[in-house]
């Protein structure tokens, strides 16, 4: 009888090394992949995979992209995904800000006092 011997080495791809290393860890969480596909005006589609690993270091996004031209793997260290939530919330600011003065012009233009200019009656 032959005898087999194991040649396969741990693998030396970041990507895969560190979302090994991450899955698994006590006091560490991690959601399943989620899977987006977007679809252009051409009708050419990418699909990206999505998941999101917490450990003791912080939190890591891992994104697949995959399209026609090949495949690309991504990690998002948490100062990413916090610079993210950041601008996310900048806009949503910025948004509402330009709602409300167009609110406010459209009541001062209709006649309408702000309701903090109103004197309160006793």
């Amino acid at each position: 009888m032959q005898e087999r011997v194991a040649t396969a080495s741990r693998t030396s791809d970041p990507f895969d090394r560190l979302l090994s290393d991450m899955i698994g860890l006590p006091n560490g969480a991690h959601t399943q992949p989620s899977v987006i596909q977007a679809i252009d005006f051409y009708g050419n589609t990418t699909s990206y995979m999505i998941q999101t690993v917490r450990s003791e270091e912080g939190i890591t996004c891992f994104v697949t992209q995959v399209n026609a031209a090949g495949s690309v793997r991504y990690i998002l260290p948490e100062r990413v995904l916090a610079t993210l939530d950041r601008q996310r919330a900048a806009i949503t600011t910025k948004i509402r800000r330009r709602h409300g003065q167009r609110i406010a012009e459209e009541r001062k233009a209709a006649g309408i006092q702000p309701g903090f200019l109103k004197k309160k009656s006793r």
